[in-house]
């Protein structure tokens, strides 16, 4: 797969805050990507963890927005990664359609599809007054 930036080109603003979408469906992980973008954010999104690895060494991500049922290596592998790498510089949010609790271990937090955005808004907000 090839990893998608629905932002245009002069979204490299260092102000923004930069978020990585991974969703292994990719009409979630574009109107996800795309949303956020509207909203002035810099958003790359990725269907599998593999590309979201590659990513995420270039964009260096404030917060990471991960399915966490995707097949190969899952969203738990992903976010101990991503926590591996970049430690508490990132928000790793797990996202899933599942009504079954979900252990946090290296996610910070957890959203149900379909995403809420007032509590997603409220989660980006957060992190940008910390940064």
């Amino acid at each position: 797969m090839t990893p998608h930036a629905p932002a245009p080109a002069d979204s490299a603003d260092p102000q923004k805050l930069r978020v990585l979408v991974v969703d292994d469906d990719p009409d979630s992980a574009e109107s996800l990507a795309f949303s956020l973008q509207l909203e002035g954010r810099q958003v790359r999104y990725v269907t599998c963890a593999r590309d979201a690895l590659m990513v995420a060494e270039t964009l260096s991500p404030h917060f990471a927005l991960i399915d966490v049922f995707m097949p190969q290596i899952d969203g738990h592998a992903l976010a101990a990664e991503l926590r591996q790498r970049f430690g508490q510089q990132i928000v790793v949010v797990a996202v899933t359609g599942a009504l079954k609790s979900v252990e946090l271990n290296a996610f910070d937090h957890h959203l149900m599809k379909p995403i809420n955005f007032e509590q997603l808004d409220e989660l980006l907000s957060q992190q940008r007054r910390g940064s």
